[in-house]
């Protein structure tokens, strides 16, 4: 009996210690918290469940990822100071909330940089993206990939913006983003700064008069609800940076850093793919709730590319953004065009 009592007693020994030793089979796998500001029905959404999924599988289970969205841990500057912090391991964020912390995001935030979805992927994937993204090591923050949000366009229920000086005198909500706020008073509206989380409410009582959002938040949150026109501006094309403690980061196995890394191109690839099939259907969608959308003709974008662009520029370097990473950023821009003309 006392033989019995002591094997038992050997093995349940065995056992804990086994499970509290890293990298055992039994040791608890490593949670990695995603705070994410849309629905998992958003691109982001569905391209950080390709992350989770694929993250898992490769680590055989050591990493466990858990995606909180709809702003459930904070909104995003929010989300992106508590993994600053160390009390979150990774969040996605506009450029303008990412910007708080590493001003260098400002440069996705100049206004009509980009012509299409193929000039901002080529630029973001190139030398310039990747300069981008590691430059968030020097505030301690890991940048992993791009999610895709899209091209942001105006809606209010004022009038349709076919004209720069549509513009002039509507108080349009913005995000909490220097330049963004910048961008609007150069083409003469008043910008107001409100959170994602609050902005529905903001339309609904009438805070501002419009606001600019990609198509996919514009359908998520039904702002049809409450604004009447949507004019196809795309004015700023908006991705969302996937940021990781760089603490943490390090602290992983080599080898789990490499799954984090190819889980994260994956999920941007995925929701850029999402986002592009669905924005045809977004706007048939839209229209038939009743919004009325219409697009800028080419000469008038370039009046507001005119009007404003130059303007953020300098407000860009005047917030101590490295001048020579402005124009390195700005070359890529005429790197890319010059590829694909040099075919044709």
């Amino acid at each position: 009996m006392k033989k019995s009592l002591r094997f038992f007693w050997v093995i349940g020994l065995l056992l804990f210690v086994v499970a509290i030793i890293p990298g055992t089979g039994f040791a608890a796998s490593k949670k990695i918290r995603i705070s994410q500001g849309n629905s998992m029905t958003h691109p982001q959404g569905v391209g950080l469940q390709i992350f989770k999924e694929y993250v898992e599988k490769k680590s055989g289970g050591k990493l466990e990822v858990a995606i909180y969205p709809n702003s459930q841990l904070g909104g995003e500057r929010e989300s992106v100071e508590q993994v600053k912090n160390g009390i979150l391991e990774m969040a996605t964020a506009c450029a303008g909330p990412a910007s708080t912390f590493n001003k260098n995001f400002m440069v996705l935030d100049i206004p009509f940089l980009f012509d299409n979805y193929e000039e901002a992927w080529m630029t973001i994937d190139s030398e310039a993206g990747q300069a981008l993204l590691d430059s968030s090591e020097q505030v301690g923050l890991k940048g992993l990939a791009f999610l895709e949000n899209g091209f942001r366009h105006v809606t209010n229920t004022k009038r349709p913006i076919a004209r720069v000086e549509d513009f002039q005198g509507m108080k349009i909500r913005t995000m909490e983003a220097p330049m963004h706020m910048e961008n609007f008073r150069q083409l003469g509206a008043n910008p107001t700064p409100v959170p994602w989380p609050e902005l529905y409410m903001a339309l609904q009582q009438k805070i501002a008069d419009g606001q600019e959002n990609p198509l996919n938040n514009i359908w998520e949150v039904k702002m049809y609800e409450v604004q009447d026109y949507c004019s196809l501006t795309g004015h700023i094309y908006d991705p969302l940076v996937l940021l990781a403690n760089l603490k943490w980061f390090k602290s992983l196995p080599k080898d789990q850093q490499v799954i984090i890394e190819q889980g994260a191109i994956l999920a941007q690839n995925y929701s850029r793919f999402i986002n592009k099939s669905r924005e045809d259907e977004l706007r048939r969608l839209l229209t038939a709730k009743g919004l009325k959308i219409n697009d800028i003709t080419k000469e008038e974008k370039a009046r507001m590319r005119k009007t404003s662009q130059k303007p953020v520029i300098d407000a860009v370097k005047k917030n101590d953004v490295n001048e020579k990473f402005i124009t390195d950023w700005l070359s890529g821009i005429e790197r890319v065009r010059k590829d694909v003309a040099s075919g044709l």
